[in-house]
């Protein structure tokens, strides 16, 4: 978050811009060795913001194509979508733990602060085979109770 905010400061004091820096649905990524990637809002900012009865969250375990299937439990790689409940779901944060996290949430950075739906996001076309399209198949919701576990060895 450094670059953005020195350019458009260096524009206002020796240009005539008057652009501020937006800090809202900033993507970040911490990287470690398996990736944790985000942006927007999380589960519990939303609850506060708009109570747990108005939020929906989408979320599901995957095996990224980079895991051998012998190699790692599906159990270590999960992304979470939470969104408004009402119609047209708009949605509020981002959430994906696995291999190129940063790669993938800086996609979902521009969509989000675009007005991104979870009607939007299901009816997008994956590129297949990438860890991104997880997002436009995701369907069960942590309010349904149903385990969110591929039941394949491929998500």
């Amino acid at each position: 978050v450094t670059f953005q905010p020195a350019l458009l400061l260096g524009a206002r004091m020796f240009g005539n811009a008057k652009t501020q820096m937006d800090y809202q649905n900033v993507a970040t990524t911490v990287f470690t060795p398996l990736e944790y990637g985000c942006v927007g809002l999380s589960e519990e900012e939303a609850v506060k913001q708009y109570g747990d009865d108005n939020i929906e969250v989408y979320h599901a375990y995957y095996k990224p194509t980079e895991f051998f299937i012998p190699q790692k439990s599906v159990k270590h790689c999960y992304l979470k979508v939470v969104c408004q409940r009402a119609a047209p779901q708009l949605v509020l944060g981002i959430h994906f733990i696995g291999p190129s996290a940063g790669e993938v949430v800086q996609g979902y950075a521009a969509a989000v602060k675009c007005g991104l739906t979870y009607e939007i996001l299901e009816n997008t076309v994956g590129i297949h085979p990438t860890v991104s399209e997880e997002f436009t198949r995701m369907t069960i919701t942590k309010r349904s109770g149903l385990d969110p576990t591929p039941q394949s060895c491929c998500s």
